[in-house]
């Protein structure tokens, strides 16, 4: 009976320890900070480029608030974002008031972020934006499809921490 018990209390201290370090493990990453473009390590579509400058994230729970700075024509330009982590619609403003829907779901330590946005023509144009890690720096995969002017070059942004 001592045995059984010991032998018991051995297989559940396993199982405990194997839980916990496989939730370890699954976890998904942070991108909390504040990120400046590194334009040398990223992939752009030249003149015709979507990518910020800059990018500040905050993350916590099932949320995340990314404030881009852009620049154009010479002028520098922010936009604030805000995304549901758990696969739910997020509703952003758009272009001139329009209303862009982003659902954003986890894959193999990623975060993938779909948005359509509806065009003034009638038409749809769909950002797919994949945020990872690589080692210290952030990288986000954009691609466009549709809107006036076809699918864009897909981009790779690569990050440094501030």
């Amino acid at each position: 009976m001592m045995k059984k018990r010991i032998y018991l209390r051995k297989m559940l201290f396993l199982l405990l320890a194997s839980t916990i370090s496989f939730a370890a493990y699954a976890q998904n990453p942070d991108f909390s900070g504040k990120w400046k473009l590194n334009e040398s390590e990223s992939k752009m579509a030249g003149e015709y480029s979507f990518a910020p400058l800059e990018i500040t994230i905050e993350q916590a729970g099932n949320k995340m608030t990314t404030t881009r700075v852009n620049e154009f024509q010479g002028e520098r330009r922010e936009r604030t974002s805000s995304y549901n982590l758990d696969g739910t619609d997020s509703k952003n403003e758009g272009f001139q008031g329009s209303e862009n829907i982003s659902v954003a779901t986890w894959n193999d330590e990623a975060l993938k972020i779909v948005t359509e946005i509806e065009m003034q023509d009638g038409g749809e144009l769909t950002i797919t934006a994949v945020y990872s890690m690589k080692g210290e720096k952030l990288v986000i995969n954009n691609a466009m499809e549709g809107g006036p002017m076809g699918d864009g070059d897909p981009e790779t942004w690569v990050f440094d921490k501030q």
